[in-house]
């Protein structure tokens, strides 16, 4: 009831302060060093923050609100100021989600991941083992981090009903915290496995950064991205120690579900044959000189061409999160806003002066910033809005200290986009699991806590080492 009553309050008051935040900006003393225009996108920045946060307006029609409040508050013309919307990082989760929709509607997502199962056993450990793997797996396949849950969800809730007990059990709380939060740790290590991986490619590039490719984030941010979903799974596997060994009935539910799939259907073979063509596209990028989101497109039509296609736009529709794509146009718009005023690297600046950041090594601010970003998600719901308002700032801070644009943005965006596990409401996937009534409230903290902190340790040694060894920092 409480929680309910911090919604309403929230939405209530959302708007008028962001009104009254926007207007302290707008008529607060010129910093020095800081343009009209940057004055002015720093109090459309304040509005749009606040609304964010609060959700008093929904996300996508805030984010549609930035371009016409920045040509009326003097801030850019109408052109540059929609110009985001025609991004290429908007455009790849586009045609990414086109292909989800075809391995869902004919099933071949369900399929590989019953294939998974089956393959590493019934007892309990094994199944967290084959959650983790089919969560890895389906991170290539399928863009949101919600559908993917969302087709695991009642495979393991199934499972958790054969085991012994009623109610609510540790391997129950287990099983969904495994789901859940390697579903999102994986996530970073994939372009194309969350939104907030090629917004954070978008900043990058505008800020004078290096293009990287699917390829390359794959080089870069797998890695690490594997070694802490193996840590996630670990320390879950102690935190949620299961009552029972083995589970009755376990390999036979997943072996029985398979067998009434049937054979591999056209569909599924077709669709199959679509993603690995993309795949070999995305790994060739250099060498046929068609770049990431061409390719993830053109294997997006592929699946609707006339009678050798799988798809109808009626099917597809319904997958294509409409909103996150507002979401990211607009947020995409107020963060090359904030940057090509000079509003972002004044407020960085600030930052600097006032909390002797430049005295930092580069590893310590490094990690500084990582535990930022890991304490906001406190206040944010979804990653791709936080992302979008913290990348703009995050690269100043790093181009302030006089690194690449990369620097920081790369750890930063992969623990915003990778690492949403401090409480049930962080992201969609975990209150999909909490509302089982397998979790608690506290569950959520209890491990996340300890996966953030290692977290932010292994990205930082990554950005003082790895990245360092591969040249990410070197262009």
């Amino acid at each position: 009831m409480g929680e309910n009553r911090i919604d309403v309050l929230r939405k209530r008051w959302g708007f008028p302060l962001a009104i009254i935040f926007g207007m302290i900006v707008w008529f607060m003393p010129l910093g020095h060093g800081l343009t009209p225009e940057g004055h002015h996108a720093l109090a459309l920045f304040a509005g749009i923050f606040i609304l964010y946060l609060t959700e008093a307006v929904p996300l996508a029609v805030t984010s549609i609100a930035v371009a016409p409040l920045a040509v009326l508050m003097g801030v850019a013309k109408i052109g540059p100021a929609l110009s985001s919307f025609a991004s290429s990082s908007l455009f790849l989760m586009f045609g990414a989600f086109i292909l989800a929709a075809g391995m869902i509607e004919t099933n071949l997502a369900k399929r590989l991941t019953y294939i998974i199962l089956k393959a590493v056993g019934s007892s309990t450990r094994q199944i967290t083992i084959g959650v983790v793997l089919t969560n890895i797996m389906l991170s290539f396949l399928v863009p949101s981090s919600t559908a993917r849950v969302a087709i695991l969800l009642p495979v393991c809730i199934s499972v958790i009903e054969l085991f012994k007990g009623e109610g609510r059990t540790r391997f129950g709380a287990n099983l969904l915290l495994t789901l859940t939060m390697t579903n999102c740790t994986i996530a970073s290590g994939i372009l194309t496995a969350t939104v907030p991986n090629p917004v954070i490619i978008d900043f990058i590039q505008k800020a004078g950064g290096p293009t990287i490719s699917y390829m390359e984030w794959l080089k870069i941010g797998f890695p690490p991205a594997l070694l802490m979903t193996i840590i996630t799974w670990a320390i879950i596997q102690v935190l949620f120690k299961p009552e029972e060994k083995e589970i009755p009935g376990g390999s036979s539910y997943v072996t029985k579900s398979l067998k009434e799939m049937g054979p591999m259907k056209y569909d599924e073979i077709y669709t199959l044959i679509v993603f690995l063509l993309v795949v070999v596209g995305w790994a060739t990028e250099k060498v046929i000189k068609i770049d990431t989101t061409t390719t993830c497109m053109a294997g997006g039509l592929l699946l609707f061409i006339p009678k050798f296609g799988v798809l109808k736009w009626k099917q597809a529709s319904p997958h294509i999160n409409y909103s996150i794509l507002l979401v990211v146009g607009g947020g995409i718009g107020l963060g090359t806003l904030l940057m090509k005023t000079g509003a972002s690297k004044w407020l960085a600046a600030q930052a600097f002066q006032a909390f002797g950041l430049q005295a930092l090594p580069v590893i310590v601010l490094t990690i500084v910033v990582m535990l930022i970003c890991q304490f906001m998600h406190l206040f944010f719901v979804g990653t791709t809005v936080m992302t979008t308002a913290m990348m703009p700032m995050i690269i100043a801070l790093g181009v302030e200290a006089g690194l690449p644009p990369q620097v920081l943005a790369l750890s930063a965006g992969m623990i915003i986009g990778g690492y949403p596990v401090l409480m049930f409401y962080c992201t969609n996937p975990n209150i999909l699991v909490y509302s089982t009534g397998q979790l608690t409230v506290w569950d959520f903290p209890k491990v996340g806590i300890p996966i953030s902190v290692v977290g932010c340790i292994v990205y930082a040694l990554c950005a003082a080492t790895y990245w360092r060894w591969i040249g990410v920092f070197g262009g």
